[in-house]
């Protein structure tokens, strides 16, 4: 008899109530051997999150489950929970779900079956929830909806897959991105198989570097003979593989090289390099949110192109001619990198500068007065330290500028997902539109930096000074202010306030601060940098 889809659905479960990341290895790992290639190897395409979903969109589910119960009682439900999947899968009527027996393998061949029009798709859809459990049903839709929520990073995947093969962790990392959805072939290889076919390591995306938060009392614990600075761009974080042909990947892994052919060239031998993608135009490096307008692009038209030129800043050099120098020290790379940007000669590459000081204080001085909006602080490194993947203890540093402030008032408040939903913990705030103070203009949205007991609290005062409203979304009298914290602003003719904050988050909620002393529009303008 064929397994049923509900060993996958208990993992599910058992991996949201479980906080201890061993415990979740333990649960993976008895997973994988337990059940046969195909459904691991799906299994594995989604915990990664690497399904390619059918576009279904939450439209089309809320149809499904509109068509089985009344619309009000949904949008009651769906209030209260907070989570599409969730809500549905408690709300469909109750079948005998022994009728059904299906594998996962079967289930993700129909759910990602590109021949299927949508209307059969639905039509499988509601005819397979109908004869399953509610827990299978939960399981099925959040493979559709995305953001499974069950705490579950790919280090803890290969952790586990380094337990039921003969390979370890180290040779996963390494060879990580040579499989692809849905991971038979991976499976195989952990078992003694042979990589894909023309398969070249050299070219398979390779684990960044990354670096330690600094914290002034480390200037005791650091010789600055040892070290050098060079400025963190506000951009975002690429490798390029430069052989025969360019591929460009994210900071995640992920291959972005369609989307900036402007760095594209041919190199006999094996090079990449590591850098920071950012829109430079006249030789003038533009905001965050125009490289956002690079970023994901499908199509990319010639006004694209010519509006927001790509441009890299290289920092690091982990291949040259074909040889691995990730062994090398950083000022050896550093050498080759200098030589090597020489010799491509482009207009859109370029070498990160390496700032001048003779002593911490001086650093310190630099960093406190010479930040502008493209500059995120400094980064200090090690000039002997390998190209280690991960965080190398003094290796490198990353010494952030501290984060604006200012006041708002919050507008809007909706449920939060998961272990939040059901609480309001998405905050939209905003400021006063002018000096009349009679109207309020929405700048950002917000969702972390408060307490469990915080939120709690401002959860209590949502529900009551709730005006209007909108779904899940509720329209709040104007009467609490909060200290936003963000990393950086700038404009954007996407926001109707015209700017657009980074990694905005709550840093004090002010319960004791009339709203008539928040500031207005222009006053947060002004904290916009254009140099």
């Amino acid at each position: 008899m064929r397994m049923r889809m509900i060993k996958f659905s208990k993992l599910l479960d058992e991996l949201l109530i479980t906080p201890s990341t061993n415990q979740k290895v333990v649960l993976l790992t008895n997973y994988f051997k337990e059940v046969e290639q195909s459904d691991r190897g799906w299994a594995l395409s989604i915990l990664s999150g690497q399904v390619n979903r059918r576009g279904l969109t939450s439209n089309d589910l809320r149809g499904l489950i509109e068509e089985k119960v009344p619309k009000r009682l949904f949008e009651y439900s769906y209030d209260y929970v907070g989570d599409l999947a969730e809500t549905i899968s408690l709300l469909w009527p109750k079948n005998d779900p022994k009728k059904l027996v299906i594998k996962l393998t079967d289930l993700m061949k129909a759910l990602v079956n590109k021949s299927k029009k949508k209307e059969e798709l639905l039509s499988f859809l509601n005819n397979t929830l109908d004869r399953l459990t509610t827990t299978e049903r939960f399981s099925i839709l959040k493979i559709l909806t995305g953001g499974m929520r069950v705490g579950v990073s790919n280090g803890l995947l290969k952790k586990s897959l380094s337990k039921i093969g003969c390979r370890n962790l180290d040779d996963i990392d390494e060879n990580w991105y040579a499989f692809t959805p849905p991971y038979f072939d991976l499976f195989s290889w952990l078992n003694g198989g042979s990589l894909p076919t023309g398969i070249k390591k050299e070219e398979l995306f390779h684990s960044f570097m990354l670096a330690n938060n600094f914290n002034e009392k480390n200037f005791s614990e650091l010789s600055e003979n040892n070290y050098v600075a060079e400025y963190k761009w506000d951009g975002i974080r690429a490798q390029i593989i430069y052989s025969d042909k360019t591929k460009i990947y994210s900071r995640s892994g992920d291959d972005i090289t369609e989307s900036f052919p402007e760095l594209g060239l041919k190199s006999k031998k094996t090079m990449i390099l590591d850098g920071e993608l950012i829109i430079k135009k006249n030789n003038k490096i533009l905001s965050f949110n125009h490289l956002q307008k690079r970023i994901g692009r499908k199509v990319l038209t010639k006004k694209i192109l010519q509006e927001y030129p790509i441009h890299l800043i290289a920092y690091d050099i982990i291949y040259h001619d074909g040889i691995d120098i990730r062994r090398f020290s950083f000022c050896r790379r550093r050498e080759i990198l200098e030589k090597t940007i020489r010799q491509i000669k482009s207009d859109n590459i370029s070498i990160s500068e390496i700032i001048k000081f003779t002593n911490w204080g001086q650093l310190k001085e630099i960093r406190n007065t010479q930040m502008n909006n493209h500059i995120e602080g400094v980064m200090i490194k090690n000039k002997n330290s390998l190209y280690l993947k991960g965080r190398s203890p003094k290796g490198w540093y990353k010494w952030k500028r501290n984060p604006y402030t200012s006041d708002f008032i919050l507008i809007y408040a909706q449920r939060g997902h998961g272990k939040r939903s059901s609480f309001y913990s998405d905050f939209t705030f905003g400021c006063w539109l002018d000096n009349n103070k009679s109207k309020l203009v929405p700048v950002g949205k917000a969702y972390s930096g408060f307490t469990n007991e915080e939120l709690k609290k401002l959860d209590r005062w949502v529900r009551n000074n709730t005006i209007e409203r909108f779904g899940p979304v509720r329209s709040l009298k104007p009467g609490l202010v909060v200290e936003i914290a963000f990393e950086n602003i700038n404009t954007s003719s996407r926001h109707k306030s015209g700017l657009a904050l980074r990694f905005p988050r709550f840093s004090r909620i002010r319960w004791d601060k009339p709203i008539d002393e928040v500031c207005v529009l222009d006053e947060v303008k002004k904290l916009i940098n254009q140099s």
